[in-house]
């Protein structure tokens, strides 16, 4: 899996391994399959504080001002 949280480069996720995504003010931009011969799936467990959304959703000008937070991508 292919994963890009705020301030973090770009990594693969391989098989079998695990990973901690922070809550609070971090941006998560994108997971995918980074292979194209097999289909990928993959468990996610959530917890959030009772009476809290679990996620928020971020606006274009939002990104746009956070855009120094994001790790340069691979060319």
């Amino acid at each position: 899996m292919l994963l890009e949280l705020e301030g973090e480069p770009e990594r693969v996720v391989r098989a079998g391994e695990a990973f901690w995504e922070a809550g609070g003010d971090v941006i998560h931009y994108q997971d995918g399959n980074n292979r194209d011969d097999i289909p990928l799936r993959f468990t996610v467990t959530m917890l959030c504080e009772p009476g809290k959304p679990m996620f928020t959703l971020v606006d274009e000008d939002e990104l746009a001002q956070r855009k120094d937070r994001r790790a340069p991508r691979p060319a």
